[in-house]
């Protein structure tokens, strides 16, 4: 099942709160987007998930199913993600990117999925050498944004990054190993 973010419908705060937590291990993935195309005033924001009970992941289905290329100017999508990409995933956004040249990704993702699986290392490590692809773990400042952006204005919840700060400088380490080739 997919939930997108359709005008003035919002994630809710215990769905950011419970899937974005990198000390929870939920199964599904969300993906909450914000994209610019260069030389308009307004972003567009879209969420969804997937629950296991299709067998397509959240990026395949935003890239093939929901991303509507617009115009030949330049697309800046900024991706926050419970999970990283699995590495079919990670080679579905490069096609992707090969076929639209014009746009970049900026990944920020709350924990890495099985990274202990060799395929998934090196899908990360090779999306991350693309063109157009940043990969980086959520801090502080990315959680902010999620909840200023994607919560519904006027709702109240304290929701600290600062509570789960050492699972941050954790996955962090073990994102900047992957992307640097150790233990391939």
């Amino acid at each position: 099942m997919y939930r997108r973010k359709m005008r003035g419908m919002y994630i809710s705060k215990r769905a950011l709160r419970k899937h974005f937590d990198p000390r929870n291990y939920p199964r599904e993935t969300y993906l909450l987007c914000e994209l610019q195309w260069r030389g308009s005033h307004k972003s567009w924001q879209h969420w969804l998930r997937n629950d296991d009970s299709k067998d397509c992941h959240a990026e395949k289905y935003f890239l093939e199913e929901i991303f509507e290329p617009r115009s030949y100017n330049i697309c800046d999508m900024t991706w926050y993600l419970s999970w990283s990409p699995c590495g079919e995933c990670c080679d579905i956004i490069q096609d992707f990117l090969e076929e639209q040249p014009n746009v970049n990704i900026n990944i920020r993702i709350a924990r890495l999925y099985y990274a202990d699986r060799a395929s998934n290392r090196r899908g990360l490590m090779e999306l991350a050498n693309s063109p157009g692809v940043s990969i980086e773990i959520m801090d502080a400042d990315d959680y902010n944004d999620c909840w200023e952006t994607f919560i519904q204005p006027g709702v109240y919840y304290r929701f600290s990054p600062e509570n789960f700060e050492s699972a941050i400088r954790r996955n962090c380490s073990q994102l900047e190993d992957i992307l640097q080739g150790l233990h391939l």
